[in-house]
C-alpha cells in the first residue's frame, strides 16, 4: 500500500507545502501489510517487505520524505488458539513471533521507519477512539448474524455466498461452520453513494486502473453493513461500552495504517 499526497501526509491545518515537479520534498507513506503472529515468518513475508523496501528506497532517492511502516497483527481467534496449543498466553506468543518478524526484517536490511504492533497501548487506545467516534455519529448498531463462518479467515458468509463457495473456505478449502452471533455492525451501506461519487469524481484516487475498476464493480453490486465486533474469542481490543465484545481483528488491524501516524490521538 502506498498513500501519496503532494502537499504532505497527513494533511496539515495550514496551506499545503510546495512540492517540485519530480516529487522532491513531498511526503510518501509506504507500508507492508502487517503480519499475523499465529506463526513464524516465512519467505513470503520477506518478499512482500522487500518489494515495499525497494519502492521506499526509490522514493527516498528522489528526495521525497518517506515514512515506511511495517509491523505485526496480534489479535484474534487464531492467535488465541495457537497460544492455547502451545500452552502459553496469547501475549507471550505475540511477543515471541513479533520479535521474530522484526529480527528477520532487520537481518534483511528492510529500511522501515516504524514497526507497529497491534498490542501496543497507543494503537489499542486509538482503535477504541475511532470506534467511539463511529458510535457518536450513529454509524454503528447492534445486530445478529445468521449464516456461515470461515474459522480460518474469521469471516462470515451469507447463505447465498456460502452456497456459491460450496460451503468451503475460498482460502483453505475447509468446511464452513453454521453460526449465529451477536455483533456490532458498521453502516457501510449508508456510504454507497458517497463512495461511488468519490471514484467517479477522482479517477486517479485508486491506482492501478485494474484495481479501481475492481472497486467500482464491487460498489455496483451494493454494499452490506459490516460486523465490527466478535464474541467468540476474548483476545482483542475491547469494544467501547460493551465488555462482552471485542473489536473484529480485521477492523483492529486495518486501523494500524492511521494509528501509526497518531491520527486517533
Amino acid at each position: 500500500l502506498r498513500v501519496e499526497r503532494p502537499g504532505g501526509f497527513p494533511p496539515a491545518d495550514g496551506p499545503a507545502s510546495p512540492a517540485s515537479a519530480d516529487g522532491a520534498g513531498s511526503k510518501c507513506f509506504v507500508t507492508t501489510p502487517i503480519y499475523y503472529v499465529n506463526d513464524r515468518p516465512h519467505i513470503g513475508h520477506v518478499y512482500t517487505s522487500t518489494v515495499a523496501d525497494v519502492y521506499a528506497r526509490f522514493q527516498r532517492s528522489r528526495g521525497r520524505d518517506v515514512f515506511f511502516l511495517t509491523g505485526t497483527d496480534e489479535h484474534g481467534l487464531k492467535v488465541e488458539q495457537s497460544a492455547e496449543r502451545r500452552g502459553v498466553s496469547p501475549q507471550e506468543l505475540a511477543d515471541e513471533n513479533s520479535a521474530s518478524f522484526r529480527a528477520v526484517m532487520t537481518s534483511m536490511n528492510i529500511s522501515f521507519d516504524a514497526f507497529i504492533r497491534t498490542t501496543d497501548g497507543s494503537h489499542k487506545t486509538q482503535v477504541q477512539r475511532f470506534v467511539e467516534r463511529l458510535q457518536e455519529k450513529d454509524a454503528v448498531y447492534l445486530g445478529r448474524f445468521e449464516g456461515w463462518y470461515d474459522e480460518g479467515q474469521e469471516e462470515y458468509y451469507t447463505e447465498t455466498k456460502a452456497k456459491d463457495l460450496d460451503y468451503k473456505s475460498p482460502i483453505s478449502g475447509k468446511e464452513m461452520v453454521r453460526s449465529s452471533e451477536e455483533n456490532y455492525y458498521f453502516k457501510l451501506s449508508a456510504f454507497q453513494a458517497q463512495l461511488e461519487a468519490l471514484h467517479a469524481d477522482n479517477p486517479d484516487f485508486l491506482t492501478p486502473p485494474a484495481r479501481r475498476n475492481e472497486m467500482v464493480k464491487r460498489l455496483k453490486e451494493g454494499l452490506n453493513d459490516v460486523p465490527i465486533s466478535r464474541t467468540n474469542f476474548t483476545w482483542g481490543v475491547g469494544m467501547p461500552g460493551d465488555e462482552n465484545h471485542v473489536v473484529y481483528v480485521w477492523i483492529d488491524a486495518l486501523l494500524n495504517y492511521v494509528t501509526a501516524l497518531g491520527l486517533g490521538e
